[in-house]
């Protein structure tokens, strides 16, 4: 009578035994869902402008070395970090430097085709194009020449016209697969950015491209041919983009989204998720290098003059609005410097709160208070515009605290946002703003950021549109300075250096600075290896370690 009573037991045990284990593990989840808020603009490495489109790439682009969560530099698809110490780096007779990389011999691209030093020597060559429409060519134009050697062409060896002191920082430095991306690149000339390659590009890193679903994700599916130490712990990572803050935490909730990228909600929202649902989700904020700031249009003739800058800033209450808004997480900034760097400048001109200063600046260019409450100047209303990306509730946020702050000084302000992908494919690159856009730079660890305020590179049709001084920004004495300190390799005097350019941007105020922004991130409990870095290495860059239990 009590034989059917043990069925139930033997299946258990049964269980057990082909499982290998307790009945209650369970083995992790193949496939991870992450949440954006901005839409990618490009998967071709060269061409691509937007922090998205850096964080789907990383996961299986390979440069020679990147930036992990400790912001130290580290190789990547190298074996080691060149240095004068280990002989890597070479000072030349008459003035060049030569660097010599080793790659790993056990990279290979989706396809199955070795990666050699060969696909760093195209990628190259793509970069200094003029043709092509390259955002950043800063470390291209100082290399005299690159070359491929060793019997398994896997020694990669760089001629430098000068010493460059940034030589191992190759975050723009990207193998490209030659013998699929050069017949394209010889049919397609001057146009290569527009084909479609650059949808659903071959990777050589653990992940690979497997399909972009306009306006809804892209999805990376595991490199077949991985090495062992970048082999993935999960099949597929799709990045899904949703725009809205509130979409992001409803997916978030309902579990369609595993994780919230840095590039989703902002500080502010996710404090109140975590005072709502801290126990349900990981919350992680990290000390970024974003630098929330607002550049002027110095080509406009009002904010040409300095003094109409300085009143603009004077205006605006910085501290008041960085303490409403995010209660202490993010630093106010004066300086374009992150604070934690060590070339930062304490003695330069600072812009506190002061109203009475910014009128008495407005009137001493001629700008009189009119009945309406908007100064004027021979017949024209002091009206200016400002852009960032629509949906972007903190952004907007920002944009309402200046239009008051303005307001009370007689400056009129109207917005006229757009999407993330408008405004980094367009509006900043073709410099289409009229007044005042309000953005993010995510500055360097360690290099002085000359691409964003020399001379040459304000984006101009002459130049194929490179760089990315999109305030147009000319001073000389700040170029020389950008220009020396790249070949400089001795520390003290680079950052001497640094710290007087510095000094010659405050005086000159370029741009309005807002704050150092916290990058916040949050993960579903279980999601094991989210080590956000806070720096222009996305949170992707150990992706291949990631995964839920």
């Amino acid at each position: 009578m009590r034989a059917p009573k043990l069925v139930p037991l033997v299946l258990v045990v049964l269980v057990v035994f082909l499982s290998g284990g307790c009945p209650r593990q369970r083995a992790p989840r193949n496939m991870i869902t992450v949440g954006l808020q901005q839409e990618v603009d490009t998967l071709w490495p060269a061409f691509r402008e937007m922090l998205a489109s850096d964080e789907v790439l990383v996961t299986g682009k390979l440069t020679l070395s990147i930036f992990n969560d400790a912001w130290e530099l580290v190789p990547l698809a190298a074996q080691s970090i060149p240095t004068l110490q280990n002989g890597g780096v070479e000072l030349l007779p008459d003035g060049r430097m030569r660097t010599t990389w080793r790659l790993h011999p056990d990279l290979r691209w989706a396809d199955g085709v070795p990666l050699t030093a060969d696909d760093f020597v195209f990628g190259l060559g793509i970069y200094q194009d003029p043709s092509q429409e390259i955002l950043d060519r800063t470390y291209a134009e100082k290399v005299e020449r690159m070359e491929a050697a060793g019997a398994d062409r896997r020694t990669l060896i760089i001629t430098w016209k000068e010493p460059y002191a940034y030589h191992a920082n190759y975050r723009n430095f990207e193998a490209l697969p030659r013998h699929i991306v050069e017949p394209l690149y010889r049919q397609a000339g001057s146009g290569l950015k527009q084909h479609p390659w650059g949808r659903k590009p071959l990777l050589s890193g653990a992940f690979t491209t497997e399909h972009w679903e306009d306006g809804q994700f892209i999805s990376m599916v595991r490199n077949p041919y991985a090495p062992p130490r970048l082999t993935p712990r999960v099949d597929k990572i799709i990045f899904k983009f949703i725009p809205m803050a509130s979409a992001l935490e409803a997916n978030l909730v309902s579990g369609a989204v595993d994780a919230i990228s840095p590039i989703g909600l902002q500080v502010d929202q996710a404090l109140e998720l975590q005072r709502r649902r801290g126990d349900t989700f990981d919350f992680h904020y990290t000390e970024g290098l974003a630098w929330e700031h607002i550049d002027f249009n110095l080509d406009d003739p009002w904010l040409k003059d300095v003094r109409m800058r300085r009143a603009l800033t004077h205006a605006v209450n910085r501290k008041n609005l960085v303490e409403s808004l995010f209660h202490g997480r993010q630093q106010l900034s004066d300086n374009f410097v992150p604070p934690r760097r060590v070339d930062v400048a304490e003695d330069i001109r600072r812009y506190g709160h002061d109203p009475v200063e910014a009128v008495r600046l407005l009137e001493e260019m001629g700008w009189m208070m009119g009945e309406d409450g908007i100064r004027q100047r021979g017949g024209e209303k002091l009206r200016l515009t400002i852009v960032t990306t629509s949906g972007v509730s903190t952004r907007e946020r920002v944009e309402q605290i200046i239009q008051s702050d303005f307001r009370k000084v007689g400056v009129d302000l109207s917005v006229e946002n757009v999407p993330a992908k408008v405004l980094f494919g367009e509006v900043t690159r073709r410099r289409k703003f009229k007044h005042l856009i309000l953005f993010a730079w995510t500055m360097d660890p360690l290099k002085v950021s000359d691409t964003l305020w020399r001379c040459d590179y304000i984006p101009r049709a002459q130049n194929s549109w490179q760089g990315q001084n999109y305030g147009g920004w000319c001073n000389e004495r700040a170029t020389a300075l950008l220009k020396d300190a790249a070949a400089t390799l001795d520390d003290g005097k680079r950052n001497a250096m640094s710290r007087e350019m510095q000094r010659v941007w405050a005086e000159d105020l370029p741009a309005l600075p807002l704050y150092f922004r916290s990058d916040v991130s949050i993960t579903r409990k279980g999601f094991r290896n989210w080590k956000p870095t806070g720096t222009l290495a996305p949170v992707t860059w150990n992706a291949h370690e990631w995964f839920i239990e």
